[in-house]
């Protein structure tokens, strides 16, 4: 179980610039990336076949957190679409370019997330599509499996990052596509107590030193948690899971610290086509972990930036993300002024709600 240092001598000894630790492991979550149709429609290159995956130019999505993407040990993405279906699409059945996830990795992201509500979309010639290109690409990825023989041996994923054995326990209360069904042999990673219970049992047999689950769940559009969200954090925190990072709802939710736990229930989007009040804005959430001088590991206080999505023509041509108090100030910098109006009054609305 990871703990709080106990001593401010502890916390000073270890300190440098910019009361950053010596020894910090910094690990960052951004939330929803996704392809909705004008998503695709902006990123085709011009007099191109969309039919191709080289025909979508997916540049601009990341650039501007490249900077803190470059500075972290380790990035988590959570991966909203299967690939590789020709014809491309969004909503309601997704699926993505293969140059989407190529950016994404490019851009420095290390794991992807694939267990949420649209992996399936495509049934099964999407599992196999995707399985296979992200297998090929040689990034991490979570939460689906091609067999059960896969899942047992691959359930959780352990990885070590900066000499700590750190768990990514990734699951989703669903799935839609077709007949909302699992195309077998596949697996996907459900929000079922006794299966996630037994998977986080298992990073503890294994040697994980920290673990860190990743439901998809929580109510879409609803910037408060639900009390169904509540029971499984402390059913989570029960199992031994350390800390929680939550996706789905598509918009931001609170954040929690005491020292012993952190949780953000709901990173909001990453980015999207939804312009619904509070569905531009993100948050990266930077994890921050120290080993004490006993050898535990100790989760220091988090690191949060609020990001907006810009859809295409409204900052740059394509869609884009940027961090919004960078942005705050800089009006000239938008295309089209009601885009900056709007960040600014949903931001300050943001701020008042979780008293930023």
């Amino acid at each position: 179980m990871a703990r709080f240092p106990t001593t401010l001598l502890t916390l000073f000894s270890s300190v440098l610039l910019f009361g950053q630790a010596a020894d910090t492991t910094r690990i960052v979550f951004i939330g929803d990336v996704m392809a909705h149709t004008l998503q695709l429609n902006t990123a085709l290159i011009s007099e191109c076949d969309s039919s191709l995956s080289d025909s979508y130019d997916f540049g601009t999505y990341f650039k501007y957190l490249q900077p803190q993407f470059d500075s972290a040990d380790f990035v988590v993405a959570n991966m909203e679409f299967p690939c590789g279906v020709t014809p491309f699409s969004g909503y309601p059945a997704f699926s993505a370019p293969y140059s989407l996830p190529i950016e994404a990795k490019k851009s420095g992201i290390d794991l992807f997330l694939t267990a949420n509500n649209h992996i399936c979309d495509k049934g099964i010639e999407g599992l196999d599509s995707t399985y296979n290109f992200y297998s090929s690409l040689g990034v991490n990825f979570t939460g689906l499996y091609k067999s059960e023989e896969d899942e047992r041996k691959n359930n959780p994923l352990i990885l070590t990052i900066n000499d700590i054995s750190v768990t990514f326990v990734n699951f989703t209360y669903g799935v839609n596509g077709v007949g909302r069904n699992i195309p077998e042999p596949y697996k996907v990673n459900l929000m079922d107590t006794l299966h996630v219970k037994e998977v986080i049992g298992r990073a503890k047999e294994r040697g994980a030193e920290l673990v860190v689950a990743l439901p998809h769940w929580g109510e879409e559009y609803y910037l408060d948690y639900s009390q169904t969200q509540k029971e499984w954090r402390d059913f989570l925190y029960a199992c031994g899971a350390d800390v929680i990072i939550g996706t789905h709802p598509h918009v931001v939710q609170k954040t929690e610290y005491d020292g012993l736990h952190a949780i953000a229930y709901s990173l909001g989007n990453f980015i999207s086509n939804m312009s619904i009040v509070y569905g531009q804005i993100g948050m990266v959430y930077e994890m921050r972990l120290i080993r004490e001088e006993d050898n535990t590991i100790s989760i220091l206080p988090p690191h949060i930036r609020y990001v907006w999505c810009a859809r295409g023509g409204k900052l740059e041509e394509n869609y884009t993300v940027i961090p919004i108090l960078d942005f705050i100030e800089k009006k000239d910098a938008f295309m089209v002024d009601a885009e900056y109006r709007k960040m600014k009054r949903e931001w300050d609305a943001i701020v008042k709600k979780f008293k930023l």
